[in-house]
């Protein structure tokens, strides 16, 4: 087996989860060992363990001295890998390096060059990375969908935090729902679009918000900022909603992104409605896109998803499309990458 896969604090691995957490913990099920360190550090209690593979550090003057796997993601964190005896360095590349995130531009091209193994979200990700080698690995998002299946049976057996989630969620009216960040690549204009022109629908946000909300959206009486829920409660939400959207600007840094809620609205088997992100294009038969900017037809097709998309066969096309898109798939080519690298056989 390979040497230990270490991760640098990021973010902590609860409550929440986003890329590196989904794919480090599933190469821990495949047998991988794997060191998940936490921004929050707790010297009382420095090592946590998950499964038999799995352990969260939360003191990383703790951490054995031996020779890794690192990880990297976020890119600084190749300032310190001198600190660190490794046999294999792999870089994930989850985003563009342009607005938000343009501050972590000077590493990016370090990450791509001092990897032995590049994972790319994205076509132009990938497409930018192989320029600078055969190191780069196609790695999209993916979706935990055995998770998200039981949203889809409105009568089933209650889901984790499902009396919370009709509290802040549930309404006669249909629910619109989004999760995700709440940040400056959604479309403003376009959700006060859709909440002004749609007042019988009730609009449902959940997710950090890391930027300013527009006065207007704030107050709106149909729309609901619930601000970031446990992740393992979405599924609870889901089956709240009556469709889900994904209401971003399209710009260098949404094309560039692979939108994970993607694949867990269609794991949920939810009708999404989004703009024209060159990701989510791919996924025009289980997924309504319509171009940016125009509102008027984002607001028909949602209309449209409502009254045609939520038959019995329609949920059942939509999960079975999420299900070639599992997080479990995305790490077995991930471990078969890293098998070769480490001349283990499969």
């Amino acid at each position: 087996m390979t040497d230990p896969i270490l991760y640098l604090p990021c973010f902590d691995f609860l409550p929440h989860r986003q890329r590196p957490q989904h794919l480090l913990y599933q190469l821990s099920l495949l047998g991988f060992d794997v060191v998940y360190c936490n921004v929050t550090q707790n010297q009382e209690r420095p090592f946590i363990r998950l499964n038999e593979h799995f352990v969260i550090c939360q003191d990383i003057q703790a951490l054995p001295r031996r020779t890794y796997t690192m990880w990297v993601s976020h890119g600084p964190y190749l300032d310190e890998l001198h600190r660190f005896s490794h046999s294999l360095l792999v870089c994930d590349l989850a985003d563009a390096t342009v607005g938000p995130f343009a501050m972590f531009e000077p590493w990016q091209e370090r990450k791509i060059k001092e990897a032995d193994l590049v994972l790319c979200a994205s076509e132009l990700l990938f497409a930018d990375a192989s320029k600078h080698g055969d190191r780069a690995l196609l790695v999209r998002n993916g979706a935990e969908t055995e998770l998200f299946k039981p949203a889809a049976d409105k009568l089933g057996a209650p889901l984790y935090k499902e009396e919370e989630a009709v509290y802040l969620a549930g309404s006669t009216a249909p629910v619109i729902g989004f999760w995700g960040a709440v940040a400056g690549w959604l479309d403003w204009e376009l959700i006060r679009y859709l909440a002004e022109k749609r007042p019988h629908y009730l609009f449902v946000f959940i997710g950090d918000i890391s930027c300013p909300i527009p006065e207007a959206l704030a107050s709106m009486p149909n729309v609901r900022w619930l601000g970031d829920k446990e992740y393992e409660s979405l599924p609870a939400y889901a089956r709240q909603f009556d469709a889900a959207i994904i209401p971003f600007l399209k710009n260098e840094l949404t094309e560039h992104a692979n939108p994970i809620k993607m694949y867990e609205y269609l794991a949920a088997g939810l009708p999404v409605v989004s703009t024209d992100l060159r990701e989510v294009l791919a996924h025009g038969d289980v997924v309504r896109v319509v171009p940016s900017g125009e509102h008027a037809a984002f607001a028909a097709q949602l209309d449209e998803a409502l009254l045609s998309d939520r038959s019995q066969a329609s949920v059942a096309a939509r999960q079975e499309a999420a299900s070639g898109h599992s997080w479990e798939q995305r790490a077995r080519a991930v471990a078969e990458a890293i098998r070769q690298l480490s001349r283990i056989p499969g």
